[in-house]
C-alpha cells in the first residue's frame, strides 16, 4: 500500500503536530464521535523520537461479515506510531507504524516519510498488510487496506482542520 497525505504547512510544523500529545488527543476526541472506543494508551517523547500507541475497539456487530467470520468477539486494534527526531539538515522526518489485533491473524506495518513540498509538506506512507487466514486471507487484507485508507483520509481531513486553527 502506498498513500500520500498533503498539508498546507511546512514539514517542521507538521512534525511538531504529529509528535504532540495534544494533536493526537484532539483527534481521538473528534473520532470518538464516530468510534467511541478509541483512546491513546501510551505516549512518550524523547531523544529517540516520539512513540504513540492507540487502542480502538470495534464492536463485532460493526464488522463486515468476512471479518466476523474470523473474529468471534469485539475486535481490538492496537496501533503504534513512531516518529524519529526531525532531521533539520534534510528538512524531513521518518517513522514507522504498525497495527495488530492482539491474538488475531492480522498485522499491518509500514514506514512514513514527511517532506517539504512547494506548497507545504506531504506524508508518504507505505505499508504491508498480512492476514494469516486460510482461503480468505487475501480478501481480508484488501478489506483492511480499504478501511486503513479511509482512516488516513479522515486523519488528513482532521489535520487540515487542525492546521487552519493552529497555524
Amino acid at each position: 500500500m502506498e498513500y500520500t497525505i498533503t498539508f498546507d504547512a511546512p514539514a517542521e510544523k507538521i512534525y511538531a503536530d504529529l509528535t504532540s500529545r495534544e494533536y493526537w488527543q484532539t483527534m481521538m476526541d473528534a473520532f470518538g464521535l464516530a468510534a467511541p472506543h478509541a483512546e491513546i494508551t501510551s505516549f512518550s517523547s524523547g531523544e529517540e523520537g516520539t512513540e504513540t500507541t492507540f487502542t480502538y475497539r470495534v464492536p463485532r456487530s460493526n464488522l463486515p461479515p468476512m471479518a466476523r467470520a474470523v473474529m468471534p468477539v469485539d475486535m481490538v486494534v492496537v496501533r503504534e506510531q513512531h516518529f524519529y527526531p526531525y532531521d533539520h539538515g534534510m528538512n524531513r522526518a521518518t517513522g514507522t507504524y504498525s497495527a495488530a489485533v492482539p491474538h488475531g491473524p492480522v498485522r499491518l506495518h509500514g514506514e512514513s516519510l514527511l517532506t517539504e513540498t512547494d506548497t507545504g509538506s506531504q506524508l508518504q506512507l507505505t505499508g504491508v498488510c498480512k492476514a494469516h487466514v486460510p482461503f480468505v486471507g487475501g480478501a481480508l487484507e484488501d478489506l483492511i487496506l480499504h478501511h486503513i485508507k479511509q482512516l488516513f483520509d479522515a486523519e488528513e481531513a482532521f489535520t487540515a482542520d487542525w492546521i487552519s486553527k493552529h497555524h
